[in-house]
């Protein structure tokens, strides 16, 4: 891995910046309107940040009671991730571009099981519907064909981290 050491001398402050070479990639795709290169996550990867952000979510630390992260948590899951896959060159808008897949994912998994006619198989990991509930469905929310005859062995994880607790009726 390269990176460009850069010193900026402006009236008497003094300014050290360093760029990696995934950081200049992630300039000229921005200046040209053309979103950042992607990252192909492998099982890992996924495996230790879904770890980690229910560590994140348990320890009460990271989260606020509406079920968002606090500021720095995607800082906070990269130096996480570089420590275990330094060579992955995972940067904080991959982290929060798998994150924001997830939640979606598990929200709309969690509005199907919300209708009848839809129940979760813990076997398969999957949601499961007769043919013409699912077609039913589909006319009203087109999101909902994504979850059709797809696993989701980290359903349960995403619920942990993304779906607040029910409030505790007070005494």
């Amino acid at each position: 891995m390269f990176a460009y050491k850069l010193e900026v001398n402006l009236s008497q402050t003094h300014y050290k910046i360093s760029i990696t070479k995934t950081s200049v990639i992630f300039i000229f795709c921005c200046m040209a309107g053309r979103p950042p290169p992607r990252h192909n996550w492998v099982q890992a990867e996924e495996i230790l940040l879904i770890l980690v952000l229910k560590s994140m979510v348990e320890s009460c630390l990271w989260t606020t009671g509406s079920g968002h992260f606090r500021p720095g948590y995607l800082r906070y899951l990269k130096r996480i991730i570089d420590s275990d896959f330094p060579d992955a060159a995972i940067e904080e808008w991959h982290i929060e571009a798998k994150i924001k897949k997830w939640r979606r994912t598990c929200f709309i998994i969690v509005n199907l099981l919300d209708h009848p006619g839809f129940e979760w198989d813990a076997s398969q990991n999957m949601v499961v519907a007769e043919d013409d509930v699912w077609a039913a469905f589909v006319q009203v929310t087109k999101q909902a064909r994504e979850a059709r005859d797809v696993q989701f062995p980290l359903f349960d994880d995403w619920r942990v981290c993304f779906i607040p607790p029910p409030e505790e009726p007070e005494e």
